[in-house]
């Protein structure tokens, strides 16, 4: 059957037919809209693959670990030498003109040969840092050499910028390969000569460079591509690579101002050089933009994780994971304690504001830190796992108790596992203290165990089995600034403790700071989380100890330490 509209002769199913035309289309737009994704993808991958970007990250990833010197040589100054010639890159064709008259006779490539090469650090490897390429050439000939040339990439200069040469150089040119050569004084003949190029590192990295040795005419006398870096041990700088094991990630790191590189790590400009507080990297999550955290949230307390920094490996542990609001900010603030915090994206996608809902973070600590974090979350979930049970069991007794009209015995809550405070801090184990300070050398009358360190001792009270500290009095040998003490009180101090009070308060005897610790209380079981610091002073003003103890009774605080 069919119908007739306007003239044309349409089918009595036309429905259906524009429904699977419609099918049609909606699947051929899908493959369309998927094979762009693919396409994109592939693109950003490919540009990025040859961008400069990726080519130093792989630099970094493939840069040989320096020798590291220990104690760090003297610093040689910077050779005094005639200023270099004008770079000559134009005329490159043009052949090398020395500026001695050259020999009737010199000696041939074959007839020389590189002695030893060197790269050192004469400064701790960072941006500003002085450095040495150090040649040997001897010569085999009765007869002196022409000039030698040494000849290193034009790239390696991206990171290093000359500021001299032992002896002089008449000629400082690069070539259409990219070579640049330095043109030093020729070989006496039986003789061997030390060729030096002075430079100042000009960003992060350790790399040396691989040297190409040639005479005049162009011939090649050797070519050194293994040297090794020779440096004095660097001071934490941001991070160059990030291996994590259990992903099997092994990434470059760049800095960044926010927005990650594709395919690749960030560290957020302006977070902290490695081990000196927050060092927080970003990555991305999927997409065109790359992959490189799309396995974050994989990892787990207890993983892994070594970062690479001015040639010197770092090794985290992590102890924290957790999601939030992807405008919460707070876990990239700045820390005091060394951690990395890693950041991808987590949640719903929305394609109106093009981001995610909320945000991956993964915290790594140093691996004794790791530790303690890790041991009291434990406790912690110990603690409110055991409160809930006993709290079910009284429910159950209670009940019970009201029908059968018979008492029941309470059950006691799980003891506290960890150390709620920073190694050797109040309320950790004896064995912890142990370890922090070495073992005790002594008792007072009161059976406050002694722990003698440079520049003072620690007098400490323990709880009865398990040992616990309970009270700490440091006395330093010399009299301390307010602020000394003050730092070396907050080592002590539990990892959760906030203020108690607006802030210092005392007198021209003692100063006090009042603080509270939940974790603290849970630790020595007590029944107020409130604990207090007694710093007192000498008749200038200065600190003679500190007694840190748990609640708000200044005279027992004192009292007790000083017996």
């Amino acid at each position: 059957m069919v119908r007739w509209f306007s003239g044309v002769r349409v089918p009595a199913d036309w429905r259906r037919l524009l429904v699977g035309a419609g099918l049609i289309f909606t699947g051929v737009a899908g493959v369309g809209v998927a094979g762009w994704a693919y396409y994109d993808a592939w693109l950003t991958r490919a540009t990025w693959d040859t961008s400069p970007e990726a080519a130093a990250l792989q630099r970094q990833i493939e840069a040989p670990i320096p020798v590291w010197l220990t104690p760090a040589p003297e610093v040689q100054p910077t050779p005094v030498v005639a200023a270099l010639p004008t770079r000559d890159v134009a005329a490159v064709s043009a052949p090398l003109v020395s500026l001695a008259p050259t020999p009737v006779v010199t000696a041939t490539a074959d007839q020389l040969s590189v002695e030893s090469a060197d790269f050192r650090f004469l400064d701790p490897p960072e941006p500003g840092a002085h450095a040495r390429l150090h040649v040997e050439v001897a010569n085999h000939a009765d007869v002196p050499s022409g000039r030698v040339l040494l000849g290193i990439d034009s790239s390696w200069f991206d990171n290093y910028s000359i500021i001299g040469t032992a002896p002089a150089v008449s000629q400082d040119r690069t070539d259409d390969n990219g070579l640049r050569t330095f043109s030093f004084p020729p070989v006496a003949a039986g003789t061997t000569a030390e060729y030096e190029l002075h430079v100042t590192s000009t960003a992060e990295g350790t790399t040396p460079p691989t040297v190409t040795v040639l005479v005049e005419a162009g011939d090649t006398i050797g070519e050194v591509d293994a040297l090794h870096t020779f440096a004095p041990t660097p001071r934490p700088g941001p991070v160059m690579s990030l291996d994590i094991p259990r992903l099997k990630l092994h990434s470059g790191v760049l800095q960044v101002d926010w927005e990650p590189p594709p395919f690749a790590v960030g560290q957020i400009k302006d977070t902290a050089n490695v081990t000196q507080g927050n060092t927080v990297l970003v990555g991305h999550l999927t997409g065109a933009a790359g992959n490189v955290f799309a396995n974050l949230d994989e990892l787990k307390p207890g993983d892994e994780i070594t970062a690479m920094s001015r040639g010197l490996p770092y090794k985290f542990v992590v102890s924290e994971t957790f999601e939030g609001a992807n405008t919460d900010a707070t876990p990239m603030q700045p820390e005091d304690d060394a951690r990395l915090t890693l950041m991808t994206c987590a949640g719903v996608w929305n394609p109106f504001t093009h981001d995610y809902s909320e945000r991956l973070w993964v915290v790594a600590e140093p691996p004794d830190q790791a530790a303690i974090t890790i041991a009291n979350a434990q406790a912690t979930a110990t603690v409110v796992s055991a409160t809930a049970t006993t709290q079910a069991t009284l429910d159950a007794q209670a009940t019970a108790t009201a029908v059968a009209l018979e008492p029941t015995a309470t059950p006691m809550p799980t003891p506290y596992a960890g150390e709620p405070s920073s190694a050797g801090g109040v309320g950790n184990t004896r064995a912890n203290l142990e370890k922090a300070f070495g073992y005790a050398t002594g008792e007072t009358a009161a059976k406050l165990v002694v722990f003698r360190q440079p520049g003072g001792e620690l007098h400490v009270r323990f709880t009865p089995d398990p040992p616990r500290a309970s009270l700490l009095a440091w006395f330093p040998t010399a009299p301390e600034t307010f602020d000394k003490a003050v730092a070396d009180a907050r080592k002590l101090f539990p990892t959760d403790t906030q203020p108690n009070s607006a802030g210092p308060e005392g007198n021209s005897q003692f100063i006090v700071e009042r603080f509270t610790s939940a974790t603290l209380a849970q630790a020595l079981t007590l029944p107020s989380p409130d604990f207090s610091v007694v710093y007192t002073r000498n008749a200038k003003g200065s600190i003679t100890s500190v007694v840190l103890g748990p609640g708000d009774d200044i005279d027992a605080l004192l009292t007790s330490s000083r017996s």
